[in-house]
């Protein structure tokens, strides 16, 4: 505990300077997080607002404090809430107690499984086959979904509460705005959007344009339910939090009666770790990276692992990173861990003081912003140089596609797979050419890339007696490319040559004569004991 104080002290030290600005952008993030955590906890995971709004409140400030890196942001997520409300669903009915009480248990589960991804250092490592182009695509995919999904709140429709959510239903809700839209919220979202956009363009302004997006959505809200009325209007806001208290205790459900239940939901909560994981790796290092700095991804899995085995008994939803939220931080410039408790200390502050101001926020504004930041996701210079190699273009693609067709879980597994598949038919398709007698290989000899290289080889032997193979430049070669290469020794087709320069062949053969005197002399030191 003193190491962690000692460590905060630093961090308020070197950041105090710029502290208005750390809050500015931490009741940003704030105000960004509620109607998320409202929305994904009614609509998607079929809890009460609550577990959403603790996520965002005590899910924040314990990966802040266990979190090393200065860019994450945690806290209720849009994939991980509707996987809990598509795991519990055959199980309970929604909103009931045995239903939450079973979205406790299968957030303790998570956080369990992920405490084992921590604990054996090989699996923690398999999330690191997550390659850029699996990521970007995935930001970008999130980036559209963010935008598809805010479109019927946008244009002041009921919420889709349907848990998948396919590129042809986002089709069928933008038709629907544009015929059966509440033109007074398309208005006020139109209003936060313009004013959001226009602040951003001034450097001062910057880290105040979300909040004056909504304030000024607010605003005119305000000012057409006073001259036409709320029941004309129509336009759905927030409502009231007053109910929420700084500390809900709660206990996950474990009982013998419900036993064969909670056996029914390790699948899920297998599936349920593994999304909020590689959701989490692929964020950190995508926006540390962006950042100019480096965070060990384990650091975040013992974060997500602890956070979520204690936030079932504080009645919250699991947590993992937010793509969106970290964009947001990313954006405005600020990167410190400080910024991010101050969110969560602020949301707190907000739902309890400030509950009557934030009920009149009208949903429209939030969807204004929401689709805003899924905007500020779709970036061309973070996509150009994907598409200019064929294999990260398909990766990328294949990534981006499966976010709008499958899910999240479905575009990691899908990315991974395409940027394994590629690497392996790269390593299996190594550059040979042939000059004279001369067959050069570069690349590995290994059981994947000898057909391709004896393919080539016998070519040439039916134009030539004998082969030279030049070696000089392979990575790699395996027991079964040993064994073809001293079979075709042994036939009399050819022979080997090293063609590294000088220096590199004196290094090596400095090596060689170390590692040679060093047997000698061991030798020698058991000769001496024998005798």
């Amino acid at each position: 505990m003193k190491a962690l104080a000692l460590r905060w002290g630093a961090l308020v030290r070197t950041h105090g300077l710029g502290f208005n600005t750390h809050l500015v952008v931490g009741l940003t993030l704030a105000l960004v997080t509620l109607p998320q955590a409202v929305a994904f906890s009614v609509t998607l995971a079929g809890v009460p607002p609550h577990f959403g709004i603790y996520a965002a409140i005590w899910g924040v400030l314990f990966c802040a404090l266990l979190n090393p890196s200065p860019v994450f942001h945690g806290g209720p997520n849009t994939a991980m809430s509707a996987a809990v409300g598509v795991i519990l669903l055959p199980i309970a009915p929604p909103f009931g107690a045995e239903y939450m009480g079973f979205a406790l248990t299968l957030g303790l589960m998570t956080g369990l499984i992920q405490l084992l991804f921590w604990l054996v250092r090989p699996l923690g490592r398999m999330l690191d086959l997550m390659s850029e182009p699996v990521i970007n695509g995935m930001i970008c995919g999130i980036g559209l979904f963010l935008i598809f999904k805010s479109l019927t709140t946008f244009g002041g429709l009921p919420l889709n509460t349907q848990v998948e959510w396919p590129l042809w239903i986002a089709g069928q809700s933008l038709l629907a705005v544009l015929e059966v839209g509440n033109p007074y919220a398309i208005e006020i979202g139109l209003i936060t959007l313009a004013t959001s956009v226009v602040m951003q363009q001034f450097g001062r302004l910057r880290s105040w344009a979300i909040l004056g997006g909504i304030a000024a959505g607010t605003l005119y809200a305000e000012w057409l339910n006073r001259r036409y009325g709320l029941g004309t209007t129509l336009v759905e806001q927030i409502g009231n939090l007053s109910a929420i208290r700084p500390f809900l205790p709660s206990v996950p459900t474990f009982s013998q009666e419900v036993m064969h239940d909670i056996v029914a939901i390790v699948p899920g909560a297998v599936t349920l770790a593994l999304l909020g994981l590689f959701q989490t790796v692929a964020a950190l290092r995508r926006m540390s990276r962006k950042a100019g700095g480096f965070a060990d991804s384990r650091g975040a899995i013992f974060s997500d692992a602890v956070t979520n085995c204690a936030l079932p008994f504080l009645s919250s939803l699991p947590s993992c990173a937010s793509f969106n939220r970290m964009w947001l931080v990313h954006k405005l410039g600020i990167h410190s861990r400080i910024t991010i408790a101050a969110s969560a200390v602020l949301l707190l502050l907000l739902v309890l003081f400030f509950a009557p101001v934030i009920a009149i926020i009208p949903m429209p504004a939030m969807a204004a912003i929401i689709m805003l930041l899924g905007a500020n996701m779709l970036k061309w210079e973070d996509v150009k140089p994907h598409l200019a190699n064929r294999r990260e273009a398909v990766v990328f693609i294949g990534a981006f596609l499966a976010v709008l067709f499958l899910d999240l879980f479905g575009a990691v597994l899908v990315g991974c797979l395409l940027a394994i598949a590629y690497s392996k038919w790269e390593q299996a398709h190594p550059n040979i050419s042939l000059h004279g007698d001369v067959l050069k290989i570069r690349g590995n000899i290994y059981y994947g890339s000898l057909p391709v290289i004896e393919k080539v080889y016998h070519q040439a032997l039916s134009a030539t007696d004998k082969l030279v193979i030049d070696f000089s430049q392979v990575y790699y070669i395996d027991p079964e490319g040993m064994r073809w290469l001293a079979a075709a020794r042994t036939a009399g087709h050819a022979t080997f040559i090293d063609r590294r320069s000088g220096r590199d062949r004196r290094d090596h053969q400095a090596v060689s004569s170390e590692i040679a005197q060093q047997r000698r002399a061991k030798h020698d030191r058991r000769h001496k004991v024998d005798l």
